[in-house]
Order: structure tokens, then C-alpha cells, then sequence
């Protein structure tokens, strides 16, 4: 069969009436609610660990720590200021991380721990006439630590240095959040999301020893936080 460029024509006209047809501008006083998948991924960087002030050295090494994924059921509720404006919270269950050490206690599981992250953003929706809206946003992080408990192993390995019955905790961290993002447009209720995040999340980790004696360490997370929702419009 022959395609002629009027058919081709007759298509492509199709397929943009279609996008259009798909697409509605977000109107003001509406909320745009998605839920899916979250997964928080540090991009950390810290100090040295230090007992009582000074550098833990271990066989003349070092060590630091790093921070593992993890991923959780994330929310969004954005309510429409104007067809491109919104401001928008970000909530999720708790996540689960497990801080690792790296140099001198390289593989030892130290420390696991929960945190809740809420973030509240002005975000900016582009009006591309499709289907398709991508937006930016930016915002305020406050990242709330809690359930900071020494592993087991690290309870051992800790105890053969002298340092028995340690109680951490985190100092909970204020940073600011960048996002990007798109919404595709099923129908006029109902569309799939998919965003990236970065958020800045500062905390200092103490452990307190029974004899007196306290870790430390200052650890950057900053991690890139990636969702994939299905959301609704209100």
C-alpha cells in the first residue's frame, strides 16, 4: 500500500490532536496528588571518624563512613497557586539506611537508622500544549532522624577497643531540595510521574560509651532522590 504524504499528514495531525486532546493546563486552586515508589540514594561524603576529639587511627589507617539506598512508599501533594505555579510537600514512610565504615573499619556495619524527610517546594509546570509537563521546583528539606542503633557487629568490633553500651544519636539536618520532573497526562484525571531530587541533608553522628569515652563523625548525605508516581488530579 501506497503512503502518501497526505495520509502521513493526516496521521501526525492525528497523533498532536490526540496529545492535545490529553493535555489540560493545571487550573488554580487544584491539587495534584501522586504516590508511588521513592528511593533516596546518598551521595555522602565525611569526616574522619574521631574518638574524644581526635582522629580514630587503626593500624595506621583511618576510616570514614558511607550510607546505603533504600527505597520506600513516597507521596506528593502539590496545590495549584496559577496554571504554571504550584507549591508542593513531599512525604514518604520511613526510610531505613545503614552507615558503613570505610578505610580502618572498611565493610563494618556501624550504625542503622530511620529518617523521615519532608520537603516543601514552589514548583514551576511548563505549559507544552502535549500530554507532557515537565516541571522544576526548589525548596526546603528538614530531615528528622530517629531508631539510631549500633549493629551488633559493630557492638563487638567496638567493644575489643574498650568502648561498650554506645548510644547514638543524629542531629536532624535543614537543607534545601532541587528538583526536576514530568507528568504524563493519561486522561484529564489521571497521569504517571516520574522526578529527580537533590537534596542537601547535613547531620553529625554521636556515640556515647558508658565509660565516657565518644565517636564522632560529620557526614554530608546529599543524596539524589529518585520517584516514580501515578497520580491523580483534584
Amino acid at each position: 500500500m501506497k503512503v502518501t504524504s497526505k495520509a502521513l499528514g493526516v496521521v501526525s495531525a492525528a497523533t498532536l490532536s490526540l496529545f492535545i486532546a490529553q493535555a489540560g493546563a493545571y487550573e488554580p486552586g487544584e491539587w495534584i496528588v501522586k504516590l508511588g515508589a521513592t528511593m533516596v540514594a546518598p551521595d555522602e561524603s565525611s569526616s574522619n571518624i574521631k574518638l574524644n576529639g581526635d582522629t580514630l587511627v587503626l593500624g595506621g589507617n583511618t576510616s570514614k563512613v558511607e550510607v546505603d539506598d533504600d527505597t520506600q512508599l513516597g507521596i506528593t501533594a502539590t496545590y495549584m497557586l496559577t496554571s504554571n505555579w504550584g507549591v508542593e510537600l513531599l512525604a514518604a514512610t520511613p526510610f531505613t539506611h545503614t552507615a558503613s565504615g570505610k578505610g580502618a573499619l572498611n565493610g563494618l556495619n556501624i550504625v542503622e537508622l530511620d529518617h523521615l524527610p519532608p520537603t516543601l517546594s514552589a514548583v514551576y509546570h511548563f505549559d507544552t500544549g502535549t500530554a507532557f509537563t515537565p516541571y522544576v521546583g526548589a525548596g526546603l528539606n528538614y530531615t528528622l532522624f530517629f531508631e539510631e542503633d549500633l549493629t551488633s557487629s559493630a557492638d563487638a568490633a567496638l567493644a575489643d577497643l574498650g568502648l561498650t553500651g554506645g548510644d547514638v544519636d543524629l542531629d536532624n539536618s535543614v537543607g534545601v531540595a532541587l528538583q526536576f520532573g514530568v507528568d504524563y497526562e493519561i486522561d484529564d484525571k489521571w497521569l504517571v510521574n516520574a522526578s529527580i531530587r537533590w537534596i542537601d541533608i547535613e547531620t553529625t553522628a554521636d556515640i556515647d560509651f558508658d565509660n565516657g569515652n565518644k565517636l564522632d563523625v560529620d557526614i554530608d548525605i546529599d543524596p539524589f532522590v529518585y520517584s516514580i508516581f501515578i497520580g491523580r488530579r483534584f
